[in-house]
């Protein structure tokens, strides 16, 4: 049905309106894209000499794994997996986005999705990035899982602190100190069977 015409004063008074609501959104969004722009990594740069957090209640979390890391693929007795991300240099704030292929003829038994870590280089060595905010240390969740022939499993993580954090469910977890320009790896841990498989990469701002 046809709408009954305005009157002319409404009409000049709701565009007036939409006009002014139309430019205060365009400056509350300028706003938030010129903050976004600038807030960039604030951690230590380069390779620090350790991770320190000034939060007395966190407990970082420890590497699940002593063997040395395979990079891109790795063999078990019964398979072969590859492990895939999408360059060597990630910018902050964009997702990290790793597969891990089952490339084998057999099943390869895992300890889930979650059985990862994610670390930065420091003069101590290799250190998660990820703690605990509780004062108590705690382990990541492990399930039984299996990724079959031609399957894999598949990670987006945003590279902010509050992205890598939230990417564990169920777990009271922080980023500390923030994250910085620097040298990372994640590292997939939960091959059953088989030594843990890793991907390095720069972040930059």
């Amino acid at each position: 049905m046809p709408l009954a015409p305005l009157d002319v004063g409404m009409d000049h008074t709701r565009r007036d309106a939409l006009v002014g609501s139309a430019l205060a959104l365009s400056v509350a969004t300028a706003g938030c894209l010129d903050f976004a722009a600038g807030d960039g990594p604030q951690g230590p740069e380069g390779t620090p000499a350790t991770l320190t957090c000034e939060d007395d209640a966190f407990v970082r979390l420890g590497q699940p794994f002593e063997a040395s890391i395979a990079r891109t693929l790795v063999e078990t007795d019964e398979t072969a997996l590859e492990l895939s991300s999408e360059g060597t240099t990630e910018t902050y704030g964009q997702s990290l986005r790793l597969v891990l292929r089952n490339t084998g003829d057999a099943p390869a038994p895992t300890r889930g999705e979650l059985a990862y870590s994610l670390q930065r280089e420091t003069g101590e060595g290799w250190l998660d990035v990820r703690g605990s905010t509780t004062g108590e240390a705690v382990e990541l969740p492990r399930s039984e899982g299996s990724i079959d022939t031609s399957s894999a499993y598949s990670w987006d993580l945003t590279l902010t602190e509050s992205g890598i954090a939230d990417a564990v469910d169920d777990l009271e977890l922080a980023v500390c100190p923030p994250l910085g320009p620097g040298t990372y790896r994640f590292v997939y841990w939960g091959l059953v069977g088989a030594p843990p498989i890793g991907a390095e990469f720069e972040l930059v701002g």
